[in-house]
């Protein structure tokens, strides 16, 4: 609960967040860390197995400081949002999105990385181009951007998109093409049909911002129709939880259960009951997995997919936790997923945590990959409660959630400066001081 809110002089600095609890902090600076460590000169003309990964600019966000070494969008959705927290690279993450914009294909999909020369595509990385504009505009202010990358933007929804919907629904035609090859049983999925709902409606507010009212009406209201037809699609009313594809309700995935959440497919009810679902099935006491069954397993795939730990997909559900006020299970699955992490070591956050708490299930592990990085973006988003509600923080919002802290304090960049915050619980008020720089305007 936010008692007080006195707005003071700015402080400067870039992001920082301390509490009273020290293996959040920890869980910070290790997120911090390991979003740093993507950061790489450019250009790029291959990656570590020596495959052809061109991309021309003088700096970029890779996806694994060891393994791989190659941009990847998706990535960049979860990086850029915690250097965004903590020590911005605007011009970077400006240039790698326009570099997206540029290699779109024909059809109008996003390349998911330049990997040979951005020919790959996958299909849930379309979405997380958007995603990450979306993000970059609102902390950046640049709404510049959106408008330089507006045509690609309108190719990607209203023509790659409508030509593979069908009776309302996202199709998929590509096969194990998504963040994790995943096997699944079906081509009507909940994560992804979610995430095109989740999509639209972020370009809508691009396009509230950049002046394109028609176009702000058109994806919202497709938002709204595919949102409503995956509700009917993926519900499993039996279990109370969305399933997997229409022609697989046996499982019950941690993305499109999230997802479905984040994009407001699910009502509340059904919200709530969906992510107390992933509890009681999905808990393990190094995370939440990616999956209740193990019907993705597979020879080419690997085995246990109920056992394995995704923190790139966790972040979507802690996101999902904490904006319906499940404080309790939020902070329950930070302190065990990448609280694990953290105290296993090396400092920095895995690509993946294998069954039983073993490490990334890859004959490479990547114990420093930038999609696990998306705590540190969460603290400063929810426990410092700072939220822009305009691009570049022009408004913005404090909205702690406190939990079982008894203080914390912090700072969150904004092109103007830093926003600075500092909350003491006493009982069950909170006393909280934020300190704004000039062109910045709290919205109580």
């Amino acid at each position: 609960m936010l008692l007080a809110a006195l707005v003071l002089a700015p402080s400067a600095g870039a992001g920082s967040f301390r509490s009273s609890d020290p293996l959040v902090n920890r869980i910070w600076a290790d997120s911090v860390q390991t979003a740093t460590d993507m950061l790489a000169p450019g250009p790029l003309t291959v990656d570590s197995a020596g495959r052809p990964c061109p991309i021309a600019l003088p700096e970029v966000i890779i996806d694994g400081a060891v393994r791989d070494r190659c941009p990847y969008v998706g990535d960049e959705w979860v990086t850029g949002r915690t250097l965004d927290a903590s020590d911005p690279h605007w011009s970077t993450q400006r240039a790698m999105l326009a570099w997206f914009a540029a290699a779109q294909h024909g059809d109008g999909s996003i390349p998911s990385s330049p990997i040979y020369a951005g020919a790959v595509m996958l299909i849930d990385y379309n979405a997380y181009w958007v995603l990450a504009l979306y993000n970059y505009v609102l902390y950046s202010g640049d709404v510049g951007l959106a408008r330089q990358v507006w045509p690609s933007v309108v190719k990607l929804l209203d023509v790659f998109y409508p030509a593979h919907v069908r009776g309302g629904l996202l199709v998929n035609s590509w096969g194990a093409n998504d963040y994790g090859y995943i096997r699944r049983r079906g081509t009507v999925v909940a994560y992804y049909n979610a995430q095109y709902v989740l999509a639209l409606r972020d370009a809508a507010k691009l396009a509230q911002w950049t002046g394109n009212g028609a176009a702000a009406q058109r994806w919202t209201a497709r938002a709204d129709a595919t949102a409503a037809a995956a509700d009917a699609a993926f519900w499993d009313a039996s279990a109370q939880a969305f399933g997997d594809t229409t022609t697989d309700h046996a499982t019950h995935p941690q993305d499109g259960n999230a997802f479905a959440v984040l994009a407001g497919v699910a009502t509340h009810a059904q919200a709530l009951a969906a992510l107390a679902y992933l509890v009681e099935h999905d808990w393990r006491d190094y995370g939440n997995t990616i999956a209740d069954t193990n019907t993705w397993d597979d020879p080419d795939w690997g085995l246990l997919a109920s056992d394995r730990v995704y923190p790139f997909i966790s972040y979507d559900e802690l996101l999902a936790r904490f904006s319906l006020g499940l404080d309790d299970s939020a902070f329950d699955l930070l302190r065990r997923e990448w609280g694990y992490m953290a105290r296993v070591g090396p400092g920095t956050t895995w690509e993946t945590i294998g069954p039983y708490g073993g490490p990334p299930t890859d004959i490479h592990p990547s114990f420093d990959s930038g999609w696990s990085s998306g705590a540190a973006a969460a603290l400063s988003q929810y426990v410092l409660g700072v939220t822009p509600t305009s691009p570049g923080f022009k408004t913005f919002t404090v909205q702690v959630h406190a939990n079982d802290l008894v203080w914390a304090n912090g700072d969150v960049p904004t092109p103007y400066g830093a926003i600075h915050v500092s909350w003491v619980r006493y009982g069950k008020a909170v006393l909280t001081k934020v300190s704004a720089p000039p062109g910045t305007t709290l919205v109580r």
